[in-house]
């Protein structure tokens, strides 16, 4: 069964059609994924059953010396270390030198993009004694510390000069810096002095292009690293990442941002982890992630060895004291936004006359795999169904953002801007990661030396509670007075959670 991995809305029957289905798209030439170092402690990173403590999978530098000789060997370039395990490069035949194993695709069924269920496409490696997991594959020869190699899972992002002023438009929606700075209490903040000066925020995203809005605000914007050979770090294709940094600025406009692009010429997000690695290896003081995957909800069992690597990867870089924020997804279900200590963003809604509600466009739930860990821990600002057209953003002109939204889709009117003037309104989870991540900064530029586990428990237990609505359908969990499954403890408030900091 060959099935497209582009389907427009309304072409797929949840009712009938399989999560997965096999395929026999070309596979890229070029394949990012990472290998799991032998770990110091008895067991191995993909079995690992805590994954609260990232220490005992930590590799020996001679096992990582040693693994990083055999990748390059095999035809791989590593692009991004870290304690636990090399991110690498390189075409399909490497892999299936270093594995022993065939490079095949599958599709899968997901919450992608703009809440579109669609056929994505993903990687494998199969083979004689090859493991079971999608994306998995296990070392051919024993001599190589190495527990295994990953390939990376797609990660979905949740020629006019444009003007540095956003165009008039009727649909009702929120400005960048001053709405969203009001509606999240830091405008309060700045004008008690505080900006975020001095704090490093990392992003992972599609890249950073260098619009008017940005140079007209003053905003620190470093050059992008990019991780795929080929890609111009200026350029950012599908304006993602552009347009979501402005969440950052408006509620810390002192910060320094340091772009990370994990996209590829055609926006796909193909070296997520590899870009996680390298902007953690760099030591920001926040890490902020609008994006994820997708999986069956509730899973059929525990996680799998890919998610479990990938979980203590995150979790190592909250024990280096980095607050990282993962967006906690639009509709979908993804390990991301459920490791200890992460801080998943999710979603509330103000509506024209200031009324408070859950978003349905946000994901909302119970961790399964993880004991007393749900989702989302705090919210951000989050449209509503069917796209969550809800704040207007400054991106590359002519960029399939800039174009989408500026159409009617699925019975939602047009955003009101045209398809190349460098504007869009949207929104999402993905919104409210960098708001969060903003937030996160005011406190640490009063507070430099507060932990992760600090920054949120001030969020959290100085969140405005949100009372009313229900998250997204397919977790539809109602919010109520306290904490709830819909919007965790409620929406997020800068000043009160920096009073809680300065115990004024």
């Amino acid at each position: 069964m060959s099935v497209p991995s582009e389907m427009g809305p309304g072409q797929l029957d949840e009712v009938w059609l399989p999560r997965e289905v096999e395929t026999s798209h070309q596979i890229p030439d070029r394949l990012y994924g990472y290998v799991s170092v032998n770990s110091r402690g008895r067991y191995s990173a993909l079995e690992a059953e805590d994954l609260t403590d990232a220490q005992p999978f930590h590799g020996t530098q001679k096992d990582r010396r040693a693994a990083r000789r055999a990748v390059e060997s095999a035809g791989l370039t590593p692009t991004a270390d870290s304690r636990l395990g090399i991110a690498v490069v390189g075409p399909p035949g490497a892999y299936e030198e270093l594995t022993g194993g065939e490079v095949v695709t599958r599709e899968l069924l997901c919450y992608a993009e703009a809440g579109r269920r669609r056929y994505v496409t993903h990687l494998d490696i199969v083979g004689d004694g090859q493991p079971t997991t999608l994306g998995i594959g296990k070392v051919a020869s024993p001599s190589i510390p190495a527990e295994g190699v990953v390939l990376e899972r797609p990660r979905l992002l949740q020629g006019i000069f444009p003007s540095p002023l956003p165009p008039p438009v009727s649909k009702f929606h929120l400005r960048v810096p001053d709405d969203v700075a009001l509606l999240l209490g830091a405008a309060a903040v700045h004008r008690r002095g505080h900006h975020g000066d001095g704090v490093v925020v990392a992003m992972v995203d599609s890249g950073q292009y260098a619009h008017p809005f940005f140079i007209a605000h003053g905003y620190d914007v470093r050059p992008t690293v990019t991780l795929l050979p080929d890609t111009d770090p200026s350029e950012d294709p599908v304006g993602h990442g552009t347009g979501e940094s402005a969440n950052i600025f408006a509620v810390a406009p002192g910060i320094t941002l340091r772009p990370y692009r994990a996209a590829n010429n055609q926006g796909d997000l193909v070296a997520a982890i590899a870009a996680f690695l390298r902007a953690k290896d760099d030591r920001p003081q926040v890490l902020t992630n609008s994006w994820g995957g997708d999986g069956p909800y509730p899973p059929p069992g525990p996680m799998d060895e890919w998610e479990r690597v990938w979980a203590l990867e995150i979790r190592d870089a909250v024990e280096q004291g980095i607050v990282v924020v993962f967006s906690a997804g639009n509709g979908s279900f993804t390990v991301e936004p459920q490791v200890p200590g992460v801080l998943a963003a999710g979603g509330a809604y103000v509506d024209p006359e200031l009324r408070l509600m859950a978003s349905n466009y946000a994901s909302g739930y119970d961790s399964p795999w993880f004991g007393g860990v749900t989702v989302p821990t705090v919210c951000g600002l989050v449209g509503l169904l069917p796209r969550a057209q809800y704040g207007l953003y400054p991106v590359p002109p002519s960029c399939a953002i800039d174009q989408e939204e500026a159409r009617a889709e699925r019975g939602d009117p047009p955003d009101g801007t045209r398809e190349d003037d460098g504007w869009a309104m949207f929104s999402g989870t993905s919104a409210a990661a960098p708001q969060l991540a903003g937030v996160a900064a005011l406190l640490l530029g009063a507070q430099n030396a507060l932990t992760p586990d600090a920054v949120v428990q001030a969020v959290t237990s100085t969140a405005v509670d949100v009372r009313a609505g229900r998250c997204h359908p397919r977790f539809d969990n109602l919010a109520g007075p306290g904490i709830d499954l819909a919007t965790g403890p409620g929406l997020v408030n800068a000043r009160r959670a920096l009073d809680s900091v300065l115990g004024s």
